[in-house]
């Protein structure tokens, strides 16, 4: 509607000239009206060596050919934009972003020579980055469905998963989900945790959508040894998130969400071995606060753009971590890396268990067979397998199945159980067993293997070791 707006307005301007024309000639000096249309015509090209009439074709006179100037330039503008992109495109990396400012020009800036400004209309690029609200991004990526049916789209949502589009091109993200992953993954909490024999407590002040995926994304990834204790604290309302996630008191990590003020325990905020504090109203008086009440050396900050215009921003006991700008970076975007591995960890359990060949068309369409559950857990697995392969690189060992010593192996088939029960701890799912001998029941979200690693049967335990084998197999 605003384009449609834009575009009229700027119309009506082009013929203004030519209705002061036809009234200065047709109406006040009484020429026929083909002649004087005719004039007036000729005024956009100055063409109109008589002297006027009148004040109405003395201004058409004047103004007509400013109105012809200004659509050359527009013209030139467009024509110039169309062949930029046009350019653009023959570079096999070309993205078009679409969306409001400033994310736009900031990942336009990133992009460098590959970016395409998409403005309103549809231009050639190899990918789509869809940013802002979703329901003008959806509503655009309808308009143009057709034409984006063979383009990697990647559209920002905060209200559907990643894996709710049946598009297999299109791909949804949430910035404080990307922001949440690459938390994790910078922060190396493993190194910490050993030296404090997996016992720890994180704190985080503040909640909303950025706490409840940090919160998420921290215990499927953050698992680093069977008798763990890493203790959550959350200083924020997480009423609908308790509520939602019930089956979260049934993972061995402790969440617990605090009534009370964070200033009522000082003395937990004094000795958490991670203080995250969240983006969230008036943040640098709270920092101030923390800053003067504790004498913590280290809090990680989730950085907002008021906090970029304080002074606390040279503070070295504060470790900010710029979330939004971090999870825009199109490498984090555009990165298909863990839904490649995720695929190929499907591929090869297709491979080891029904024969299924493993080739790049297979893999897609094994990966279209599985429902938005399976595919996320095939995610959450490859997105820990990172840790997992940090946790060996930290003992010296190879990421090799064959040459791991038996302890590690039954050690990392025991996380990645527990990571398989905490998955779908987290989505509800509970211990039972399933009518006709079966081991699950996704209508009731029962599982028969929902057990400590300790309390399985040799056989099941085998396929944890299994899992392990085909992890580590996979690139």
């Amino acid at each position: 509607m605003k384009k449609w707006i834009a575009q009229s307005r700027k119309f009506i301007l082009f013929l203004l000239p030519l209705a002061f024309g036809l009234i200065g000639l047709a109406g006040v000096a009484g020429e026929p009206f083909l002649n004087s249309l005719y004039q007036c015509i000729g005024m956009y090209l100055m063409d109109y060596g008589d002297t006027p009439p009148n004040l109405w074709v003395e201004i058409a006179r004047w103004t007509a050919p400013l109105a012809t100037a200004s659509w050359v330039v527009f013209a030139f503008v467009a024509l110039r934009r169309v062949l930029g992109s046009w350019l653009q495109y023959l570079r096999a990396d070309s993205v078009a972003v679409y969306g409001p400012e400033p994310v736009v020009s900031l990942l336009l800036d990133r992009l460098g020579s590959r970016g395409i400004a998409g403005g309103h209309s549809l231009l050639p690029a190899h990918r789509y980055i869809l940013v802002g609200p979703e329901e003008k991004s959806l509503s655009f990526y309808r308009e143009h469905q057709q034409a984006l049916a063979d383009k990697p789209v990647y559209l920002q949502s905060r209200s559907l998963s990643p894996l709710a589009s049946n598009q297999p091109l299109l791909k949804f993200f949430c910035p404080e989900a990307n922001a949440a992953r690459l938390f994790w993954q910078t922060r190396e909490l493993y190194p910490i945790s050993r030296r404090k024999a997996h016992h720890l407590q994180i704190v985080l002040l503040g909640f909303g959508r950025l706490g409840e995926e940090l919160l998420l994304r921290g215990l499927l990834v953050n698992i680093f040894a069977p008798d763990q204790c890493i203790q959550y604290h959350i200083f924020g309302t997480g009423d609908r998130f308790e509520a939602v996630h019930k089956g979260i008191a049934q993972v061995e990590d402790p969440v617990i969400f605090h009534q009370e003020p964070w200033y009522a325990q000082l003395n937990l905020i004094e000795q958490a071995d991670l203080l995250l504090v969240l983006e969230q109203e008036d943040q640098p008086r709270l920092l101030e606060d923390l800053l003067l009440a504790t004498t913590r050396q280290e809090i990680d900050v989730f950085a907002g753009d008021t906090l970029a215009i304080s002074p606390l921003e040279q503070n070295k006991r504060l470790r900010l971590f710029p979330w939004e700008q971090m999870a825009y970076t199109p490498e984090i975007l555009l990165d298909d890396s863990l839904m490649t591995r995720a695929k190929a960890i499907n591929l090869r359990y297709c491979h080891l268990y029904d024969k299924v060949a493993e080739t790049a068309e297979n893999r897609e369409a094994e990966w279209a067979k599985l429902d938005s559950f399976t595919r996320e857990s095939n995610i959450s697995a490859a997105d820990y397998h990172l840790i997992r392969l940090e946790m060996l690189k930290d003992k010296g060992l190879p990421a090799s199945a064959e040459n791991l010593p038996g302890q590690t192996l039954e050690l990392l088939a025991e996380l990645e159980h527990i990571r398989w029960c905490r998955y779908h701890y987290l989505h509800n799912w509970t211990w039972g067993q399933p009518e006709g001998g079966k081991r699950k029941d996704p209508v009731r979200r029962i599982h028969a293997d929902l057990l400590p690693y300790g309390q399985l049967t040799e056989a099941e335990k085998e396929k944890d070791r299994e899992n392990i084998r085909i992890l580590l197999s996979v690139e």
